[in-house]
């Protein structure tokens, strides 16, 4: 993960706990109700955020090796066959 990606993710963590702390400081009940809602779906968006920014550099390096290997499979049959 480069320093762009690092800051946008940090970024969305702070500003998703700060959404949680202002609607966890509700004091009428309706409100308590209506903000457990919101809690849920601001932190799913957070842990979405999170998956998506931990599995895409592995997607990717996945990618790259399989490259690798395939290149190297090509090279051993082009060993064998001479």
């Amino acid at each position: 993960m480069n320093k762009r990606q690092r800051s946008h993710f940090l970024g969305a963590v702070t500003l998703s706990v700060l959404l949680v702390m202002g609607v966890g400081c509700s004091k009428n009940e309706e409100q308590e109700d209506e903000g457990k809602g919101r809690i849920e779906q601001v932190t799913d968006e957070a842990a979405e955020t999170a998956v998506k920014e931990i599995r895409t550099p592995i997607e990717k390096a996945r990618a790259t090796q399989n490259l690798g290997d395939d290149r190297l499979e090509e090279m051993d049959k082009a060993l064998q066959k001479q």
